[in-house]
């Protein structure tokens, strides 16, 4: 018998390597010693399965905590599933918590909320968002993996993962307590449940795995039970039984039976009893339960060594007589197949029900204890190949049973040779039982209105089928065709397609009554047809872990390999039946568990490139070059190599093109020195179009920096082509256009090429080749060297070229329009239309063939004869303000306007909150101006921050916006000029109804009219400096929302600006004169001297915006210098108006000093002031004298200018 036993064992292993057969043994050893302590980590006296029965944990309080029998061991990996069903809404809830016992913190476990879930691990927590809410009343599955090695906390919710926190611990303390639903801890060794935070609802399927499984392994294990915790009453210690729900089916095929059983016969040698065993499972299970493998002990302490004739002794019995009938009873563990597969609920009873029935055949009586029968699903059947070797020495025990040596056979589907067929199940077939598959479209038919309907009727599909051994795969709603209809695939355990077809239609057209509803299929509106998806082919797949060749798999299952480098873990992949196409396809490998083995760019030069295996380079690659990596020249010089072979090798699909495309775009973002690398990168990208396979007549590809346009050409139709990019922000991808004829003058386009007609005389000429063209963009700037330091690249780099032609000396000439990145402020400085010539050594700009065709300040017209890459070339050295000058000024104008923007605000709060500041007509209408100002440099904050929404309608309105407040700002400018004029010089005692009635209709009223004329002739005149259909004079590189069209611009804007300051710097100077004479005319005046009179002429440049007129003076060696004046001052102009007006008024002070101070720094004259400044309101509002002048009270601060030590200007303003 034992001989017979190595034969079966030397027929599974053809190969027959020596070490297989150790690793073969060890694992037996481990297999045994496993079910031989399992008592004694978690056991109990009754076998009763909680599997299709939940733990109801709504209130009445009702705990469920580890069985103390049950011992957690020490883990370095490990793996924990729960799933639950929220009943009634907490702010916090616990899933489970283990504790280290006299611990506080909790060592292991799971809290939620309602958007956030908690993660304890190793007294760590873990806070994690949730991406949709956990809906109540629906089972929500969660999982928890971890490893010593990885150090990877892994958070999966409903099969999908959640998240992946690094830990730092290196294994999980043993012999806790656990609990299900609610926080816990010991006190005085007593168990107390804390309150607030309990589950209110239901809990089932916790499992808890010695080892880490990946995102694969949990969803095709979803049916499995723990190794270490299981979901069984022998592990369980709960306050109240569980509940039995329907809903809760899970079907699986593989089990092992772990039972006491007697067995009464004749004396039997050691080999008999496994034959005995799986004879009493043949005949009492028949065909649809196939034995994997037994395993057999006596309950004596000792190990079964023996070679059949003192069996007896060694279990200490009574040795009989041969004659002798006696029994024995003996620990046997059993590992079966249950095909169909079905719920596993049902399967545990139906073999709990079968087992406990005696079995007598020939003699032999065999019977299990029914208390002792434990059934649990399993991942799969223990590899092994040959018995256990008989000079190995057991784990050391406390008690150690005794095995008998008995023959392993092989599973169903093995391909071993059975030695001795009598021996080793003579039934067993080598056929394997392919499942069916079938797309179901549907009309379901609900009598109630629902909300959830796909939920709804999804569960009514896994309610009606699931028993019937089928799965609803890829369930989609179909509302189009009906409200409730649906398509979806059916996966059967049968092979009989008509049955299978006839079942699917009776049980859906077959009314399923529930409390709350009736669903069905409608009869005529159900389509059942077979489909045949194939299997996942065998594929040989480079990846950054290793080579790895998937074998041959059927859809719906699962390939499993070693790792390459760590060959203790597992690679999985999954081969998925494809909802769209129905066919199997794989999925992506799961290679969480596994090592990489190419670790950086160098170890790339090891791997071989070819057809097969191109897709998987250029992902590895791609994994390895991030944006913004720091690539040496030799690992960019061997991306590029790789790349360069890929393209080589094999034509390129279009999902692999957009693969590459994507990693030269990160090539060019990256912080390598790029100059010595530009031929290769163009060449390359040149290839991919070249080599692309794509249908239809055009294909594009886009990345941050980087577009690619194909268009296969109709010779018989050819009438010009044009391309461009019509609009592009840093790092982000263009937005391409093109058009099938020639424009000669494309508008709105960063970067434009029009190919003439005459391109038509390079097309090949026979039928057999289709001429394709091919346009490039490309925004890196670091790509293409300057020819010198005064000649730089000032445009975008646009190219055109043909497949396998070179096109020359055109006689009808392309046109490309580029667009300046830098404005051309100078137009003295030369602009040259380039092209990259390749010839010259590395690559490098020529003019030749290309001539400058028209100019301006922001865009350049370009003529050439010749097909390739093109640009602007601009002497910088006679540039009047430098790239880094305009990005000093930009600062400037940023910070400057926020400054002004917070003390504009600061004097718009003053005068607003105290009445007597502004009884006078200066000072509302320095009211008015603030606001004006502030809502200008508000705007033009955050201007560029709206324009970067690419919304049309957003940034017409902000341009809009912005220009009505420069005109209100200008406008109010000129009114404060005008009322100095009236109080000073024009000083008459009339009065005028309304006066700042009317200064508000002027300030506000012609700015919003002419917006609102502009609008309504042309709205287009607004928009962005990246969107405007033409150059005109304010746009620039970076997008901003404004005046668009020139004639606009100066018309509404420029002569507006140009007016209101001649008029203010006339009515300055008439001012300057005033304020002197009455100075002249008061020489007991106590003056300041040259200081007051510096004063006085800063306040009124301020307020009356005369430092706008420096951009008209700044040319020549001036117009740096002026233009960082120019952004100093008025971006500063609201911070002066609060300095010369607000912050040193003396009312102001004091008003501040009343209203805002207490003790010795509140003024002692308060009173007398106050009835002071009512007399002043009163004169203010004489009928007789209503009209500012000099008699009146409103101005009569006027005489300060000369008397005061604050500026006089401040006085009459504000």
């Amino acid at each position: 018998m034992v001989n017979h036993s190595q034969k079966c064992a030397t027929g599974s292993d053809p190969h027959g390597q020596s070490w297989k057969m150790d690793s073969v043994r060890v694992h037996l050893f481990t297999i045994v010693w496993i079910w031989i302590a399992s008592p004694h980590i978690c056991s109990g006296s009754s076998n009763s399965s909680f599997w299709g029965k939940k733990a109801t944990l709504v209130r009445p309080p009702c705990h469920w905590q580890l069985s103390n029998q049950c011992v957690v061991p020490e883990l370095e990996e490990l793996s924990v599933c729960v799933t639950i069903q929220r009943e009634i809404h907490t702010s916090e809830w616990t899933a489970f918590d283990y504790k280290q016992r006299g611990q506080i913190k909790t060592e292991l476990g799971l809290v939620g909320s309602e958007r956030q879930l908690t993660v304890w691990l190793f007294k760590v927590e873990h806070k994690v968002n949730l991406t949709e809410s956990l809906t109540l009343h629906h089972w929500h599955t969660f999982c928890l993996t971890w490893s010593a090695k990885s150090k990877q906390l892994r958070l999966y919710v409903n099969a999908s993962r959640l998240a992946e926190l690094p830990t730092d611990g290196s294994r999980l303390a043993g012999n806790g307590m656990l609990t299900l639903g609610v926080s816990h801890s010991m006190l005085g060794g007593v168990m107390d449940y804390e309150t607030g935070k309990e589950l209110m609802g239901n809990a089932t399927l916790f499992r808890m795995w010695g080892r880490e499984l990946g995102e694969d392994e949990l969803t095709d294990l979803r049916c499995v039970d723990g190794d270490v915790v299981s979901w069984t009453k022998r592990h369980w210690d709960p306050d109240c039984q569980p509940v039995p729900d329907s809903s809760l089916i899970c079907e699986w095929t593989k089990y092992k039976i772990d039972m006491n059983v007697s067995i009464k016969s004749k004396p039997v040698v050691t080999g008999m009893l496994k034959a005995i065993v799986q004879k009493w499972f043949e005949d009492t299970f028949h065909s649809n339960v196939s034995v994997h493998g037994i395993f057999i002990s006596s309950t004596s302490s000792r190990w079964l060594q023996g070679t059949g004739d003192d069996f007896g002794e060694q279990v200490k019995e009574r040795r009989v007589s041969s004659n002798e009938r006696t029994e024995k009873r003996y620990a046997c563990l059993v590992y079966v197949e249950v095909m169909p597969k079905a719920d596993v609920l049902a399967v545990q009873e139906e073999v709990q029900k079968r087992l406990t029935l005696q079995y007598d055949h020939g003699g032999v009586v065999v019977k299990a204890h029914p208390a002792s029968i434990n059934v649990i699903s399993i991942e799969a059947f223990p590899n092994v190949t040959e018995r256990p070797s008989s000079t190995a020495d057991p784990p050391t025990l406390s008690t150690s049973p005794t095995t008998a040596e008995l023959p392993i056979c092989p599973s169903v589907s093995s391909s071993v040779t059975i030695e001795n067929p009598d021996e080793c199940n003579p039934d067993y077939s080598d056929e394997f039982r392919q499942d069916t598959f079938y797309r179901v479209h549907l009309n379901a038919s609900i009598n109630v209105t629902v909300i959830k309907s796909a939920d709804i009727i999804k569960n009514w599909l896994n309610v009606k089928l699931n028993p019937q051994s089928m799965t609803v795969l890829n369930f989609e709603m179909n509302p189009d065709l009906h409200k409730y209809g649906c398509t979806f695939q059916v996966q059967a355990n049968s092979l009989n397609i008509s049955e299978t077809t006839h079942l699917i239609y009776s049980l859906l057209t077959e009314a399923y009554i529930t409390d709350a509803m009736s669903i069905q299929a409608l009869p005529g509106h159900i389509n059942i047809s077979h489909i045949a998806p194939g299997s996942c082919p065998d594929h040989l797949q480079q990846t950054l872990y290793g080579l790895y060749d998937w074998p041959r798999t059927e859809p719906e299952d699962r390939a499993t390999l070693l790792c390459e480098k760590n060959s203790r873990d597992q690679a999985t992949r999954s081969c998925k039946l494809d909802g769209m196409t129905d066919k199997a396809m794989w999925k992506r490998p799961d290679l969480s568990l596994c090592k990489r083995t190419v670790d950086d760019i160098t170890d790339l030069d090891k791997v071989n490139v070819t057809a097969n295996n191109s897709g998987e380079i250029v992902d590895m690659i791609g994994s390895l070059v991030g944006n913004g990596t720091d690539l040496s020249d030799s690992q960019l010089d061997t991306v590029l190599d790789k790349l360069d072979d890929v393209v080589s090798v094999s034509p390129v699909p279009p999902g692999l093109a957009g693969n590459i495309v994507e990693i030269i775009s990160n090539v060019l973002h990256s912080k390598a020195d790029l100059a010595s690398f530009t031929n290769k990168i163009l060449r390359l990208t040149d290839s991919v179009g070249d080599t692309m396979n794509f249908d239809g007549e055009a294909h594009n590809i886009t990345a941050p920096s980087l577009a690619l346009q194909l268009v296969t050409i109709n010779s018989n139709h050819f009438q010009g082509l044009t391309f461009g990019v019509s609009s592009f922000t840093n790092n982000n991808s263009p937005e391409i256009f093109m058009n099938k004829t020639f424009v000669e003058k494309p508008q709105g386009a960063v970067a434009a090429i029009s190919l003439p007609v005459v391109l038509e005389n390079f097309f090949p000429r026979n039928n057999t080749a289709t001429p394709r063209i091919q346009f490039q963009f490309y925004d890196s700037a670091v790509l293409f060297k300057n020819p010198s330091d005064t000649m730089k690249l000032n445009s975008y780099v646009v190219s055109a070229s043909m497949t396998n032609v070179n096109v020359s000396n055109l006689q009808q000439p392309i046109i490309i329009t580029l667009r300046h990145l830098n404005r051309v402020q100078n137009q003295d400085q030369p602009i040259l239309c380039v092209y990259w010539d390749f010839t010259k050594n590395g690559g490098g700009w020529e003019s030749q063939g290309c001539k400058t065709e028209s100019t301006d300040g922001f865009q350049t017209t370009c003529h050439c004869d010749h097909l390739t890459h093109f640009g602007v070339l601009l002497d910088v050295s006679k540039a009047e303000i430098s790239t880094e000058d305009e990005e000093i000024l930009t600062i400037i104008s940023y910070l400057g306007c926020g400054l002004s923007s917070i003390f504009l605000g600061v004097t718009l709060v003053t005068y607003l909150a105290f009445e007597k500041l502004r009884q006078d007509y200066p000072s509302k209408i320095l009211i008015n101006l603030s606001l004006a100002l502030l809502g200008l440099n508000l705007v033009f904050l955050l201007n560029s921050w709206f324009a970067s929404f690419g919304s049309r309608g957003v940034c017409v309105s902000v341009a809009a916006i912005q220009h009505f407040f420069v005109l209100a700002s200008f406008m109010w400018m000129g009114l404060e000029a005008l009322h100095m004029y009236f109080a000073l010089v024009k000083v008459f005692n009339t009065y005028v109804p309304s006066y700042i009635l009317k200064f508000c209709v002027l300030g506000w009223g012609i700015p919003a009219v002419i917006i609102i004329l502009i609008l309504a002739i042309d709205r287009d005149v607004y928009g962005s400096s990246l969107d405007g259909e033409t150059q005109d004079p304010l746009k620039d590189s970076s997008p901003f929302c404004w005046v668009q069209n020139e004639t606009a611009f100066y018309v509404s804007v420029m002569s507006f600006i140009l007016l209101v300051l001649l008029c203010n710097i006339t009515v300055f100077g008439v001012v300057l004169v005033q304020i002197r004479r009455m100075q002249a005319n008061k020489p007991t005046s106590n003056t300041s001297g040259l200081l007051h009179d510096l004063r006085v002429v800063a306040s009124l440049t301020f307020l009356l915006g005369l430092t706008w007129i420096l951009p008209f003076f700044s040319w020549g060696p001036v117009h740096t210098p002026f233009m960082y004046l120019f952004s100093i001052l008025n971006s500063l102009q609201g911070f002066f108006i609060f300095i010369f007006h607000c912050l040193m008024k003396e009312n102001v002070q004091k008003q501040w000093r009343i209203h805002l101070c207490c003790g010795p720094l509140r003024p002692g004259d308060y009173s007398e002031w106050s009835r002071s400044m009512t007399g002043a309101v009163r004169g203010g509002h004489s009928r007789l004298v209503h009209f500012p002048s000099v008699k009146s009270e409103d101005t009569s601060s006027i005489r300060k200018i000369s008397d005061s030590s604050t500026s006089g200007v401040s006085q009459i303003n504000a």
